[in-house]
């Protein structure tokens, strides 16, 4: 039942991006049946950028839920709102509601005495109708904030309150507006493509947009939208695994079994041939999603005309077979050799084959001959091991294509193998110079890239790359951890080679040279042991940042959320009145608590474009809460960049990563993780002096060759196991079958 009132908002009590709770006051006399607080108010809660603090509203409301903290409201509309009319506003009118949104009085007349009609310019024509440089005392950052507010308090909410059958909220109007330009153009593609618009633009799961328009568009029943809808569900469904191609045949199983629709099965062939955002291959009836078929055979287009377009260079490279005390093997010249005969080549070798050696060798020889170049890697662990071994300055993908423009002649891009779909396009569009020469270098036995496709090793697959494969392992009778790798590599048990591992009955461990160590014990000992290793490391003078410890899993017991929170208790545990901040995770069927707290670890999870800076943060918290974080991003923080924690403030946290202080706000801790204990996977690309890996018979069915490889090649010093040795030996029998089916290798191979 909904309720019309006059009410004044009093107070802002809750705010989370675009979701707010705010307190009202009822102006006398309001209706009976509202339930008021012991304050004599009531709560609204939802998208609601619209309300002012201290203005008064007609608003009409229903209840939506009581609990504990009493009863609280949502509003359905605000006719005080849909009345105004901003085309014909006095000076006084539009100097009052620019109160609302400016910082001063001042400010508001500076800009309506350069532009008196600066409201109904913004709300038709946007923000790049005004020039900052007529207002005085207006920059380009406040101008974004002043023009967000309009937005939200106006424009949002008069489309929100058209389009209420769809229940489209404001966060989703920016999204809306982005793609359609304005509201005659959303209504329009509501109208005729609304299984787009509601899953492709606002991302809305399928399940939750088809029972809606089935209630109010029963004509789409039978169409051939609904059933593109559901193709894409199961497209991305099969993107999850990496995949970007599916068979024909077994989408339509899939959507036969797994959905009640017969009527759409007969539409498939007909949508997949005429789709704009399915791709659908006659002579395989494989199927993908379009835009990653594109982004497949942008790669392929990439690589091809590169090596069409190929210019060799006349240098000698004799002279850089020795770099500094090192003698590179023809085998490594071979790969400087196809640097020079072509403009995108390989080298793939496995840990311990010299790659490194092969690159410093490219960097020699490039400066050498004049040559602009950069140093590139998938993420930011990969890429500080980059730099440290040639040592020369080495940067992300993301953070060369954040930056703008790509124009050198040369790039190096290590580890390889861990290029997604998305990184490798993002590098493409960067690079502005045709030209350009490109070598890709990787380790093709670790485990696949998480992310689409599998480029690297489609790339040395296909043959058209001239591919230089380091075969020869150095020091593999004189490193414990190469030599167990080694051995793993090619699925062989090494605890039974009485010439190289030894057995240390006391300690129920085996060791290999002076290096590698596996210590037998059962699940329950495992944690302890872990802790007992990493305490040992740290008498003997090894600090933290030298020290990874790793397993495969994230979740249960062994998992990175319990065991970063038993090392953190151990060696950093809280302190009398300390602030700290929190975040809850799934773990398993349950959850875990995970506390950050001042000179934690932390693992940043995901890819932040709007990061902010500490220095931003400072300029945000100065502007009375005129701005807020989109307006002062200035910085990005890639996915797997680990940080620590330099202090923590009451709404977020102050993180080092890489030299750089970040400001963590509490929204995003979900996105940052504690960071001493990574998943073998989250390891790939990193190189530490000393790890330590827990294998469990709990993680028995994720312990594989190519996992069991990665995380024994991470040390430069010494590596320790702690665990079964039998879910070790288990493990070498898995070879990593690599199930992606990926069109890339095929779009090479065409002519």
């Amino acid at each position: 039942m909904s309720i019309k009132l006059k009410c004044k908002a009093v107070r802002e009590t809750f705010k989370k991006e675009n979701y707010y709770i705010i307190a009202f006051e009822p102006i006398t006399p309001y209706p009976n049946e509202l339930k008021l607080s012991k304050y004599f108010n009531f709560s609204c809660c939802g998208e609601y950028p619209y309300i002012t603090i201290g203005k008064t509203y007609e608003m009409v409301i229903e209840e939506l839920k009581v609990d504990r903290y009493g009863t609280s409201y949502k509003i359905l509309s605000v006719p005080s709102l849909d009345e105004q009319d901003f085309h014909n506003l006095s000076r006084d009118e539009a100097l009052e509601i620019m109160m609302d949104i400016t910082s001063s009085e001042r400010i508001a007349n500076n800009i309506l005495d350069v532009y008196p009609q600066f409201l109904e310019i913004i709300l038709t024509d946007g923000q790049d109708a005004i020039d900052t440089k007529l207002i005085r005392g207006v920059g380009a950052v406040y101008l974004s904030a002043y023009v967000r507010n309009i937005t939200n308090k106006y424009k949002y909410y008069h489309i929100v309150k058209k389009l209420t059958e769809y229940k489209i909220d404001i966060t989703d109007c920016k999204n809306l507006l982005a793609e359609f330009k304005d509201e005659d153009g959303i209504k329009e593609a509501l109208k005729d493509k609304p299984y787009y618009v509601l899953i492709e633009v606002l991302s809305r799961k399928f399940e939750q947009v088809d029972k809606m328009l089935m209630e109010i568009r029963p004509d789409l029943e039978d169409s051939e939208q609904r059933c593109e809808a559901l193709m894409m569900v199961v497209l991305r469904l099969n993107e999850e695994s990496g995949s970007t191609r599916l068979g024909g045949n077994i989408l339509y199983k899939y959507m036969r079994d797994e959905y009640e629709v017969p009527t759409l099965l007969p539409h498939i062939k007909n949508v997949a041939i005429n789709s704009d955002i399915v791709y659908y291959d006659d002579k395989s009836k494989d199927l993908s999603i379009m835009s990653t078929y594109l982004g497949e055979l942008k790669v392929a287009n990439f690589v091809k005309e590169n090596l069409l377009n190929n210019k060799k260079l006349d240098i000698d490279i004799e002279k850089y077979r020795n770099i500094g005390e090192f003698s590179l093997s023809d085998m490594q010249m071979n790969g400087l050799q196809n640097f020079c005969d072509s403009n995108i080549s390989i080298i793939a070798g496995f840990s311990g084959s010299g790659k490194s050696q092969s690159v410093k060798g490219l960097v020699q020889l490039m400066e050498d001959n004049k040559m602009s170049y950069l140093l590139l890697s998938s993420t930011g662990k990969a890429s500080k091991v980059l730099g440290e071994s040639c040592n020369r300055r080495a940067y992300t993908v993301h953070k060369k294509c954040y930056e703008g423009d790509i124009n050198v002649d040369c790039l190096v891009v290590d580890e390889a193998g861990m290029l997604s779909l998305e990184t490798m396009c993002m590098l493409i569009n960067a690079i502005i110079n045709p030209n350009i020469r490109v070598v890709f270098v990787g380790d093709y036995a670790q485990v696949s890239a998480i992310g689409l496709s599998k480029i690297f090793e489609d790339l040395i697959k296909c043959n058209k790359v001239p591919t230089t494969t380091l075969t020869e392992i150095f020091r593999y009778k004189s490193n414990g951890s190469l030599y167990v790798a080694t051995n793993i590599r090619n699925g062989i048990s090494f605890f039974d080679d009485k010439e190289m591992c030894k057995y240390n009955e006391p300690n129920n461990s085996f060791s290999v040279c002076n290096n590698y160590k596996f210590i037998q014990r059962e699940e329950a000992e495992i944690a302890d042991t872990l802790i007992e290793e990493y305490r040992n490391l740290l008498k003997k003078g090894v600090k933290p940042k030298d020290i990874m410890v790793l397993t495969a899993m994230n979740v249960k017991e062994l998992g990175t959320y319990e065991l970063n929170n038993k090392l953190q208790a151990e060696f950093n545990p809280p302190k009398p009145n300390e602030l700290y901040l929190e975040r809850t995770v799934t773990n398993g069927k349950g959850k875990t608590t995970i506390l950050f707290r001042k000179n934690d670890v932390v693992l940043n999870t995901k890819n932040d474009y709007r990061a902010i800076s500490y220095e931003a943060y400072q300029e945000l918290e100065k502007s009375d809460g005129k701005l807020e974080e989109e307006d002062v991003c200035d910085s990005f923080i890639v996915n797997g960049q680990l940080g620590i924690v330099v202090e923590i403030l009451k709404n977020g946290m102050v993180v080092n990563f890489d030299d750089e202080l970040i400001y963590v706000s509490k929204h995003k801790l979900r996105n940052i993780l504690l960071g001493n204990i990574l998943s073998i996977h989250k390891s790939q690309g990193s190189s530490v002096d000393y790890t330590i890996s827990v294998i469990g018979k709990s993680q028995s069915r994720m312990i594989t060759r190519g996992l069991l490889y990665v995380e024994t090649t991470r040390c430069r010093k010494a590596h320790v196991d702690i665990g079964d040795i039998q879910t070790f030996v288990d493990g070498l029998e898995i070879v990593d079958n690599d199930l992606k089916c990926t069109w890339l290798k095929e779009l090479m191979e065409d002519d």
